[in-house]
């Protein structure tokens, strides 16, 4: 029975918690793959990936993606990139905040203007009262002139 456990595995038991290691000897770093074909699945690569002195380890931690899942996750990243340029070429990050700042001044002048359309139109009141005012007075003033003397506005 040991037999058989111990032929199907190549791990020894020292090593089953450790990171494995690239041919450089460095610690091999868990990187996440971006092609359609693997989207999302994570492998360890060499450590100096990025370098011209790459050794190319490559080792998959998990297991192959089934078809409909990866299909999903593929779109899933395409929707996100978009999402991104989008908002980098319109410049959210700034925008937005220049946006609100300016918003908030637009809603100060606003109600600025609100008030000075209210003492205008107070204002506005005020003349017409008294315009009334005047009238009705001239009015009385003919009216009783015409019953006392018969003269109004008579020149000498």
């Amino acid at each position: 029975m040991r037999a058989a456990t111990s032929a199907s595995s190549s791990v020894t038991p020292n090593k089953v918690n450790s990171e494995p290691t690239c041919y450089c000897g460095l610690q091999s770093p868990i990187l996440m793959a971006k092609t359609k074909k693997n989207a999302g699945r994570r492998f360890h690569g060499c450590a100096k990936f990025d370098s011209p002195s790459c050794c190319n380890f490559f080792m998959w931690v998990d297991p192959k993606i089934p078809n409909h899942v990866r299909d999903m996750i593929v779109d899933l990243l395409e929707r996100n990139q978009t999402l991104s340029e989008s908002s980098q070429s319109r410049g959210d990050g700034v925008e937005v905040s220049s946006l609100l700042a300016e918003m908030k001044t637009q809603k100060a002048k606003n109600r600025r203007l609100k008030e000075e359309l209210a003492r205008v139109k107070k204002g506005k009141m005020l003349y017409q009262s008294a315009f009334i005012l005047c009238m009705c007075y001239i009015a009385i003033l003919v009216i009783y002139n015409v019953k006392v003397g018969g003269k109004f506005l008579s020149l000498p």
